[in-house]
């Protein structure tokens, strides 16, 4: 099984102002998707896992600044690791097992058929 693992932004929160610097960044809104590229569920579709949550971004005075509309993907995608203290693969990996538990379950639901 390959999967392939997206990141989005959907969402910047800034501060139209902090110290001597405009539009700062102090959250991001993020998403991680992982999409088999074989195992499919029994409705035909791509077995998936994601992750979301939120970054919290605070500038330090003296700090190197990033002009809101110098930000890149990839700057956002570093703080977003950091925040989850993992690399990129190990992230990756942990998506990629829970799309392994959800082709081979670990833990079956349900009720005895005799109910």
């Amino acid at each position: 099984m390959a999967t392939a693992m997206t990141f989005e932004y959907p969402q910047l929160d800034r501060v139209a102002k902090d110290g001597d610097k405009a539009d700062v960044v102090q959250t991001i809104h993020w998403r991680v998707n992982c999409v088999s590229d074989s195992d499919k569920d029994a409705d035909g579709n791509y077995l998936s896992a994601t992750k979301y949550g939120t970054t919290s971004v605070a500038y330090e005075s003296g700090a190197s600044f990033v002009a809101y509309n110098s930000l890149t993907k990839d700057w956002c995608k570093a703080k977003v690791l950091a925040d989850l203290d993992k690399t990129e693969e190990e992230l990756k990996a942990d998506l990629d097992a829970d799309i392994a538990e959800k082709k081979t379950p670990s833990v079956l639901t349900g009720t005895p058929s005799s109910w």
